[in-house]
C-alpha cells in the first residue's frame, strides 16, 4: 500500500471544456479591468483630479 493520498480524480470532458471556457473568460476580464483601470486613470488625470507628474512625497 502506498503511504501517499490519492490525487483528485481526472476531470471528465465536459469539466476539462468548463475548465478551458472559464480561464479564457479570466484571462479576457483582467484583459479588460486593465484596460478599465487605465482609462480612469487617464480620465482622471484629464479632469486635473490626478497628477502624474507628482508623487504623494511632494504634497
Amino acid at each position: 500500500m502506498s503511504a501517499e493520498p490519492a490525487g483528485p480524480p481526472p476531470l471528465t470532458g465536459d469539466e476539462h471544456a468548463e475548465l478551458m471556457f472559464l480561464r479564457a473568460e479570466n484571462a479576457l476580464l483582467r484583459t479588460e479591468r486593465d484596460i478599465l483601470v487605465k482609462a480612469a486613470g487617464w480620465f482622471a488625470a484629464d479632469a486635473g483630479v490626478l497628477d502624474r507628474r507628482t508623487g504623494p512625497e511632494s504634497r
